[in-house]
Protein backbone atom coordinates (compact mmCIF):
# COMPACT_ATOMS: atom_id res chain seq x y z
CA UNK A 1 0.00 0.00 0.00
CA UNK A 2 1.20 3.43 -0.81
CA UNK A 3 1.24 6.43 1.46
CA UNK A 4 -0.91 8.35 -1.03
CA UNK A 5 -3.87 6.11 -0.14
CA UNK A 6 -3.56 6.91 3.58
CA UNK A 7 -3.22 10.69 3.19
CA UNK A 8 -6.95 11.34 2.48
CA UNK A 9 -8.02 9.02 5.32
CA UNK A 10 -5.66 10.64 7.82
CA UNK A 11 -6.69 14.13 6.69
CA UNK A 12 -10.38 13.36 7.12
CA UNK A 13 -9.72 11.89 10.56
CA UNK A 14 -7.72 14.95 11.63
CA UNK A 15 -10.50 17.30 10.44
CA UNK A 16 -13.14 15.25 12.27
CA UNK A 17 -11.14 15.24 15.49
CA UNK A 18 -10.53 18.98 15.25
CA UNK A 19 -14.26 19.61 14.76
CA UNK A 20 -15.10 17.62 17.93
CA UNK A 21 -13.28 20.18 20.06
CA UNK A 22 -14.85 23.20 18.38
CA UNK A 23 -17.49 23.65 21.11
CA UNK A 24 -16.98 24.75 24.69
CA UNK A 25 -13.61 23.34 25.84
CA UNK A 26 -14.88 23.04 29.46
CA UNK A 27 -18.53 21.97 29.49
CA UNK A 28 -20.39 22.27 32.83
CA UNK A 29 -19.55 19.39 35.18
CA UNK A 30 -16.34 18.50 33.33
CA UNK A 31 -13.11 18.13 35.23
CA UNK A 32 -10.28 20.47 34.40
CA UNK A 33 -6.59 19.97 34.96
CA UNK A 34 -4.77 22.12 37.51
CA UNK A 35 -1.34 21.10 36.20
CA UNK A 36 0.25 23.96 34.23
CA UNK A 37 0.83 23.08 30.58
CA UNK A 38 -1.22 19.88 30.81
CA UNK A 39 -3.59 20.39 27.92
CA UNK A 40 -3.55 16.70 26.93
CA UNK A 41 -5.80 15.54 29.81
CA UNK A 42 -9.21 14.49 28.48
CA UNK A 43 -12.35 16.00 29.99
CA UNK A 44 -14.19 13.64 32.34
CA UNK A 45 -17.64 14.28 33.76
CA UNK A 46 -17.55 13.93 37.53
CA UNK A 47 -20.88 15.52 38.44
CA UNK A 48 -23.85 13.12 38.78
CA UNK A 49 -26.80 13.65 36.51
CA UNK A 50 -29.46 15.87 38.05
CA UNK A 51 -32.21 13.46 37.00
CA UNK A 52 -30.55 10.37 38.54
CA UNK A 53 -32.83 8.44 40.91
CA UNK A 54 -32.01 8.55 44.61
CA UNK A 55 -30.15 5.51 45.84
CA UNK A 56 -32.21 3.12 47.93
CA UNK A 57 -31.20 1.31 51.07
CA UNK A 58 -30.57 -2.37 50.40
CA UNK A 59 -33.24 -4.63 51.81
CA UNK A 60 -36.97 -5.00 51.50
CA UNK A 61 -39.59 -2.29 51.94
CA UNK A 62 -41.03 -4.10 54.97
CA UNK A 63 -39.15 -5.73 57.84
CA UNK A 64 -40.66 -8.76 59.57
CA UNK A 65 -39.54 -9.77 63.07
CA UNK A 66 -40.99 -12.75 64.93
CA UNK A 67 -41.09 -14.44 68.33
CA UNK A 68 -42.28 -18.00 68.87
CA UNK A 69 -44.47 -18.27 71.97
CA UNK A 70 -44.11 -21.55 73.88
CA UNK A 71 -42.53 -24.87 72.93
CA UNK A 72 -43.43 -26.30 69.50
CA UNK A 73 -45.06 -29.74 69.91
CA UNK A 74 -46.49 -32.04 67.25
CA UNK A 75 -50.26 -31.62 66.93
CA UNK A 76 -50.45 -28.65 69.35
CA UNK A 77 -51.31 -25.09 68.21
CA UNK A 78 -48.34 -22.73 68.33
CA UNK A 79 -48.55 -18.92 68.48
CA UNK A 80 -46.03 -16.72 66.67
CA UNK A 81 -45.95 -12.97 67.32
CA UNK A 82 -45.04 -10.89 64.26
CA UNK A 83 -43.75 -7.31 64.26
CA UNK A 84 -44.11 -5.68 60.86
CA UNK A 85 -42.49 -2.33 60.08
CA UNK A 86 -42.78 -0.58 56.73
CA UNK A 87 -40.05 1.74 55.47
CA UNK A 88 -42.63 3.43 53.25
CA UNK A 89 -45.30 5.90 54.30
CA UNK A 90 -48.31 3.67 53.60
CA UNK A 91 -51.68 3.19 55.22
CA UNK A 92 -51.82 -0.60 55.20
CA UNK A 93 -49.69 -3.71 54.91
CA UNK A 94 -51.20 -6.89 53.46
CA UNK A 95 -49.84 -10.02 55.16
CA UNK A 96 -50.22 -13.54 53.80
CA UNK A 97 -49.04 -16.90 55.13
CA UNK A 98 -47.89 -19.85 53.04
CA UNK A 99 -46.64 -23.29 54.01
CA UNK A 100 -44.31 -25.04 51.58
CA UNK A 101 -44.72 -28.56 53.05
CA UNK A 102 -48.31 -29.28 54.12
CA UNK A 103 -47.18 -32.58 55.68
CA UNK A 104 -44.98 -30.67 58.15
CA UNK A 105 -47.10 -27.68 59.20
CA UNK A 106 -50.59 -26.25 58.80
CA UNK A 107 -52.39 -23.08 59.79
CA UNK A 108 -54.63 -23.43 62.84
CA UNK A 109 -58.33 -23.89 62.08
CA UNK A 110 -59.21 -20.34 63.15
CA UNK A 111 -56.22 -18.75 61.35
CA UNK A 112 -56.98 -16.94 58.05
CA UNK A 113 -54.37 -17.28 55.29
CA UNK A 114 -54.09 -13.49 54.92
CA UNK A 115 -54.84 -10.29 56.81
CA UNK A 116 -54.34 -6.53 56.57
CA UNK A 117 -52.60 -4.28 59.11
CA UNK A 118 -53.13 -0.53 59.33
CA UNK A 119 -49.65 0.89 59.59
CA UNK A 120 -47.81 4.20 59.41
CA UNK A 121 -44.17 4.98 60.12
CA UNK A 122 -45.14 7.15 63.09
CA UNK A 123 -47.12 4.28 64.72
CA UNK A 124 -44.06 2.05 64.98
CA UNK A 125 -44.20 -1.63 64.08
CA UNK A 126 -47.57 -3.28 63.59
CA UNK A 127 -48.30 -6.43 65.59
CA UNK A 128 -49.97 -9.60 64.41
CA UNK A 129 -50.20 -13.09 65.87
CA UNK A 130 -50.41 -16.20 63.68
CA UNK A 131 -51.31 -19.71 64.90
CA UNK A 132 -49.90 -22.83 63.28
CA UNK A 133 -49.93 -26.55 64.09
CA UNK A 134 -46.72 -28.58 63.57
CA UNK A 135 -47.45 -32.01 62.07
CA UNK A 136 -44.03 -33.64 62.51
CA UNK A 137 -40.80 -33.24 64.42
CA UNK A 138 -37.80 -31.49 62.93
CA UNK A 139 -37.39 -28.08 61.32
CA UNK A 140 -40.48 -26.66 59.58
CA UNK A 141 -41.04 -23.26 57.98
CA UNK A 142 -43.81 -20.69 57.80
CA UNK A 143 -43.48 -18.22 54.91
CA UNK A 144 -44.77 -14.72 55.64
CA UNK A 145 -45.24 -12.20 52.82
CA UNK A 146 -45.85 -8.50 53.54
CA UNK A 147 -47.03 -6.35 50.63
CA UNK A 148 -47.52 -2.58 50.45
CA UNK A 149 -49.13 -0.62 47.63
CA UNK A 150 -47.26 2.41 46.30
CA UNK A 151 -47.86 4.81 43.43
CA UNK A 152 -45.54 2.64 41.32
CA UNK A 153 -47.31 -0.64 42.20
CA UNK A 154 -47.03 -3.33 44.85
CA UNK A 155 -43.74 -4.06 46.63
CA UNK A 156 -43.27 -7.13 48.85
CA UNK A 157 -40.96 -8.72 51.38
CA UNK A 158 -41.04 -12.45 52.10
CA UNK A 159 -39.55 -14.05 55.17
CA UNK A 160 -39.29 -17.74 56.12
CA UNK A 161 -39.77 -18.36 59.84
CA UNK A 162 -37.98 -21.55 61.00
CA UNK A 163 -39.71 -23.57 63.71
CA UNK A 164 -37.78 -26.37 65.46
CA UNK A 165 -40.28 -28.99 66.62
CA UNK A 166 -38.76 -31.33 69.20
CA UNK A 167 -35.04 -31.36 69.97
CA UNK A 168 -32.31 -30.84 67.38
CA UNK A 169 -31.97 -33.91 65.22
CA UNK A 170 -35.17 -35.40 66.62
CA UNK A 171 -36.44 -36.17 63.12
CA UNK A 172 -34.55 -39.28 62.05
CA UNK A 173 -34.14 -40.12 58.41
CA UNK A 174 -35.45 -43.47 57.30
CA UNK A 175 -32.56 -45.68 56.30
CA UNK A 176 -32.98 -48.10 53.42
CA UNK A 177 -31.24 -51.42 52.96
CA UNK A 178 -28.96 -53.30 55.33
CA UNK A 179 -25.59 -52.12 56.61
CA UNK A 180 -22.68 -54.47 55.79
CA UNK A 181 -18.89 -54.24 55.88
CA UNK A 182 -16.81 -54.91 52.75
CA UNK A 183 -13.46 -56.74 52.65
CA UNK A 184 -11.54 -53.51 53.38
CA UNK A 185 -13.62 -52.68 56.47
CA UNK A 186 -15.72 -49.93 54.84
CA UNK A 187 -19.39 -49.62 55.72
CA UNK A 188 -21.60 -50.42 52.73
CA UNK A 189 -25.39 -50.17 52.58
CA UNK A 190 -26.91 -52.92 50.44
CA UNK A 191 -30.29 -52.15 48.91
CA UNK A 192 -32.74 -54.93 48.11
CA UNK A 193 -33.58 -55.36 44.45
CA UNK A 194 -36.36 -57.18 42.73
CA UNK A 195 -36.30 -59.47 39.70
CA UNK A 196 -38.94 -58.89 37.11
Amino acid sequence: MSISRWVPVLSASAIALAACGAGNPNPPGAATSNVPGDSEVPSVTLAPATDAPASAKPGGPVSIAYQIIGKPLVGEPLAIDLRVRSALAVGQVDISYRIGDPTALRLADSQPASTTLSHTIEDGPGSQQVSVVPLREGRVYLNVAATVQTADGAVSTVSAIPIQVGGPGSHKMQENGKLHTDSEGNAVRVLQGSDK
